[in-house]
């Protein structure tokens, strides 16, 4: 038998399959140093692009070598009524911003302010900012209300320094922003913070996007929005960290409306504890309002809280009919006890998936918890304080929740009565190996990752991270430890090649690795 190298057929089968989509490929003879490995990325000509190096492609950056004088507003003053742009230059982007925040001489009044409503913005190319950007978007009057089609392309180098507005790609977002990826650093002294939004409005729609970029804000800090005032957030996923004084979360910081199909890996960091300063989550600091959702979520970061409430998924809740299911934690939850101002004792709340829940009426449902939780002054496996009005008053809305018999005793730290409990049938103790097998206890949304491909210690996961075939899945589940951390690795270095979960596949040096990572492909 003669060895033949089977990478480019193994890809073209891949992409005519369409199972897995991007695709990078580790290509390296060296099983114990990373920088010895190549990273590519295929891109849609189906071209290689090489994402780390000293030889690293970089022609996204051509036409941003020199940043012009003036903004570029061209694109859009001299071809009016087109229901279509297509921006390529970090100029145009920040003409964008310009033309929505400041206006443009219209011919014969003053300026003439756009929200692009019915107009449709695309990406044409990923771009690299090399100045401080202006946030598009500054209040509900001067807002964007038209559809930003990412088209699957990067944002690289975003930097905000706001000093008291809403701060975010889209500072008030009043439209559409969909398939984008942003990378870089949001810092506020405002109200709201987030890296693709600071305040979404009831209309506001963020769908199929991911940020690597650092936040740090004050109130309502969040990895993808810093408020969601009656919006939805789907299909989206955070990678970098975030920190805020309080109401500061994972996805967002202060939820009214709708986030769906979810997710946090990057570490949540809230500083300050005092009176009504609630809220420090993995997916959100806070959802209060009857109508606010988080459905088939997930938080893996770790939270570094000093508020009083404090949760794997939500951090305070206090309105009837809002709600959180099939979400689940493993994030690893540390509150610290010497945050406290204005007030003497304060006690800190921590949950595995809300921290605390004010009023009877909201949902947590198909949940589960497998962090760890530190240094709390009251903490339950699933709800730290439940200010439920009497017993068994919980029983219509706390259903099937499960904690690691590890993390704590009981599921609610503190309940009516200021006893810790646990609820018939809401909230249940579960033994390691058993949650790992117990996707089937956790309903219809959740899939087994016994193998741990999907995340570590192979707990369950949602069916929306699962995006490789049953082959793919067989191949993949025969990587030793050392490749799986050197999966790991590369993760977090280039947190947008894991953008929307995808998964990345890794090919070796097919003279040494080849049988190992992917099977038997000796051609006879």
């Amino acid at each position: 038998m003669r060895k033949v190298n089977i990478l480019p057929v193994l890809l073209a089968a891949l992409f005519a399959l369409g199972s897995v989509s991007p695709v990078f490929a580790e290509i390296g003879n060296n099983t114990d140093n990373d920088d010895d490995y190549t990273y590519y990325y295929i891109d849609d000509d189906g071209r290689y692009v090489e994402v780390n190096g000293d030889n690293a492609a970089n022609t996204e950056d051509d036409e941003n070598a020199a940043f012009f004088d003036a903004f570029s507003t061209s694109w859009f003053i001299d071809h009016p009524g087109q229901r279509i742009y297509t921006i390529t230059t970090a100029s145009q982007l920040q003409g964008l911003a310009n033309l929505v925040n400041e206006g443009h001489f219209d011919g014969y009044a003053a300026n003439q302010y756009e929200d692009f409503k019915g107009v449709t913005i695309r990406l044409g190319r990923s771009i690299t900012l090399k100045e401080d950007f202006t946030p598009i978007g500054r209040s509900e009057e001067i807002a964007f209300r038209g559809i930003f089609d990412g088209a699957g392309h990067t944002i690289k180098g975003l930097t905000i320094k706001e000093n008291g507005g809403y701060a975010g790609l889209f500072g008030y977002l009043d439209g559409t922003v969909r398939d984008l990826t942003v990378e870089g650093t949001v810092k506020s002294s405002g109200p709201v913070c987030g890296s693709l939004a600071g305040y979404v409005s009831k209309n506001g729609i963020i769908w199929n996007c991911a940020s690597g970029a650092d936040v740090s804000g004050k109130a309502k800090t969040g990895g993808i929005a810093g408020f969601n005032d009656g919006g939805t957030i789907s299909g989206s996923m955070n990678y970098g960290n975030v920190k805020g004084t309080l109401k500061v979360g994972g996805v967002v910081g202060e939820n009214w409306g709708t986030i769906k199909k979810c997710g946090n890996r990057g570490e949540v960091r809230s500083t300050v504890r005092g009176a009504t300063t609630y809220g420090t989550g993995g997916v959100a600091g806070r959802s209060v309002s009857e109508y606010s959702v988080i459905d088939r979520c997930f938080n893996a970061g770790n939270i570094f809280s000093g508020t009083e409430g404090t949760g794997g998924i939500v951090g305070y809740m206090n309105a009837s009919g809002s709600e959180v299911t099939s979400s689940y934690n493993t994030g690893h939850i540390t509150v610290h006890n010497n945050a406290v101002i204005n007030t003497d004792n304060i006690r800190g709340y921590a949950g595995g998936v809300v921290g605390i829940v004010g009023v009877k009426g909201v949902k947590i449902s198909d949940c589960y918890n497998a962090g760890s939780i530190n240094n709390s002054d009251i903490s339950g496996g699933v709800i730290g304080s439940y200010l439920n009005e009497s017993k068994n008053s919980e029983e219509p809305f706390i259903k099937n929740n499960y904690y690691l018999s590890t993390s704590r005793v009981k599921g609610v730290g503190s309940d009516f009565s200021g006893k810790a409990v646990n609820y018939r049938e809401g909230t249940e103790k579960i033994a390691q190996a058993t949650l790992i097998n117990g996707a089937s206890k956790l309903g219809p949304f959740y899939v087994e990752n016994t193998q741990g491909f999907y995340g570590p210690g192979g707990f369950p996961v949602l069916k929306w991270q699962v995006k490789l075939g049953k082959v793919e899945t067989a191949r993949l589940s025969n990587l030793t430890e050392m490749r799986q951390k050197s999966f790991d690795r590369f993760l977090m270095k280039h947190p947008t090649t894991s953008r929307k979960e995808w998964p990345i596949m890794m090919f070796f040096n097919y003279n040494t690795f080849t049988t190992q990572a992917i099977g038997d492909f000796y051609e006879k």
